[in-house]
Parts: structure tokens; C-alpha cells; sequence
């Protein structure tokens, strides 16, 4: 029987198929920051990792360390600049059949 407030054991699939065990831990956000990066078209790309989960596995990694595996969400927010919406809505008035 587990103890109370401490997770029981999971078996988890890894990648490549094999299973192994591990627990699932708790954890509190320190910090979740924003990676910025600029587009060629001049957009800005904001991108967020957000972790859902995290299993503390019984392997250790080629250097000793326990493996932990999570689970995850990117968070994406976009400013566009003029020059990409300018373009996009040129591309789109190519493909649009001309009504009237």
C-alpha cells in the first residue's frame, strides 16, 4: 500500500515501446517564460512550453540520472507584421474566383 500523499507506481510505455515504471510527481511553476523569435516575413512567433505531468521513471540515463518524462502543451501566440498579412491576402486574391 502506498503511503499517504505519494503516488502509486505507473508502468509507462517509452517511445520505442518498453515499459517501464516510475511516479508521478508534483510540482509547483517557478517560472514559464516566453521564447520570442522573429519570422523571415518579419513576424513575431511567441512560444510557451507548459508542462501537464511529470513521472519520475526507475531507469537511469547514461549518466546516472534518474529519466523523467512529462507531458506537455506549447502555448503559440503570433503578432504578424504588415508585410506577411499584405502577402497572404494577395495569395488569397490569386486563388479566390472573382464573383460578380
Amino acid at each position: 500500500m502506498p503511503e499517504e500523499g505519494v503516488e502509486p507506481e505507473l508502468k509507462i510505455r517509452t517511445p520505442n515501446g518498453r515499459i517501464v515504471t516510475g511516479r508521478k510527481l508534483n510540482f509547483r511553476v517557478v517560472r514559464e517564460e516566453w521564447n520570442e523569435y522573429e519570422l523571415e516575413d518579419g513576424t513575431r512567433l511567441y512560444v510557451k512550453l507548459v508542462l501537464a505531468d511529470v513521472v519520475r521513471t526507475n531507469e537511469l540515463s547514461p549518466i546516472g540520472e534518474p529519466v523523467y518524462r512529462i507531458s506537455s502543451q506549447n502555448v503559440v501566440r503570433t503578432r504578424v507584421s504588415k508585410r506577411a498579412l499584405e502577402e497572404v491576402k494577395r495569395e488569397i486574391e490569386k486563388k479566390s474566383p472573382e464573383v460578380g
